[in-house]
C-alpha cells in the first residue's frame, strides 16, 4: 500500500475508536442512570421528586440489559483501540499520550469489572443459577457495599481517559 493508504487506514481506525468510544460512553450514561446507585447520589442532590416519576421507574427497572449493551460497546472499543494504537513503543511520536490514555482504560476496565460482580442485577443471575444468596456470603458482602464507590471510582477514570482523548484527537480525528 502506499503512504496516503497507509495513512487513510490508520485515520479510519482511529475514527472508529473514538466513534465506539463515543457509543461506550453513553451506554455507560445509560448504566449509570438506571442503577440504585444513580438514585441514592440523585436523592442526596435533593432531585427525589425526579426519581418517583412513572418513566423513570419504568427506566430503572431496565438496568440489567443496559450492561450486555454497555459490555459489548466496551469490548468493541477496546478491541478497535488496541488495533490502531498496540501497546505503545518507544518509536511511537505519541508514546506519552497512548500510554496516558492507555493508563486511565486500564483503571477504568477494572473498576467496569469492579461495579458489575458487586452489580445486584448480576448477583441475582448468579443466585438464579447456584441457588446461593450471594449477599449473605460473608465473603463477598464487603465487596457488594461499596458498589456506588466503585461508580465513583469509575466516572473518575472515565473522565480522566476522555479528557486525555480529548487532547490527543479533539472530539473527531481529522
Amino acid at each position: 500500500m502506499s503512504q496516503i493508504q497507509n495513512v487513510g487506514v490508520a485515520l479510519y481506525g482511529e475514527r472508529l475508536a473514538v466513534a465506539l468510544g463515543f457509543a461506550t460512553l453513553v451506554s455507560a450514561i445509560v448504566t449509570f442512570i438506571s442503577c440504585r446507585s444513580c438514585l441514592s447520589f440523585l436523592s442526596r442532590l435533593g432531585l427525589k421528586n425526579f426519581t418517583e416519576t412513572k418513566w423513570y421507574r419504568v427506566f430503572f427497572k431496565y438496568h440489567g440489559y443496559a450492561w450486555p449493551v454497555f459490555l459489548f460497546f466496551l469490548t468493541l472499543h477496546l478491541l478497535t483501540a488496541l488495533m490502531h494504537t498496540a501497546i505503545p513503543t518507544a518509536g511511537d511520536p505519541d508514546a506519552a499520550i497512548h500510554w496516558i490514555i492507555l493508563s486511565f482504560a486500564s483503571g477504568s476496565f477494572f473498576f467496569v469489572g469492579a461495579v458489575l460482580f458487586s452489580c445486584r442485577s448480576l448477583v441475582n443471575t448468579i443466585n438464579l443459577f447456584t441457588g446461593k444468596n450471594l449477599v449473605s456470603n460473608k465473603i463477598y458482602l464487603p465487596f457488594y457495599r461499596y458498589h456506588s464507590f466503585y461508580w465513583i471510582i469509575l466516572i473518575a477514570a472515565i473522565v480522566g481517559h476522555f479528557i486525555a482523548a480529548y487532547v490527543h484527537v479533539g472530539l473527531w480525528p481529522t
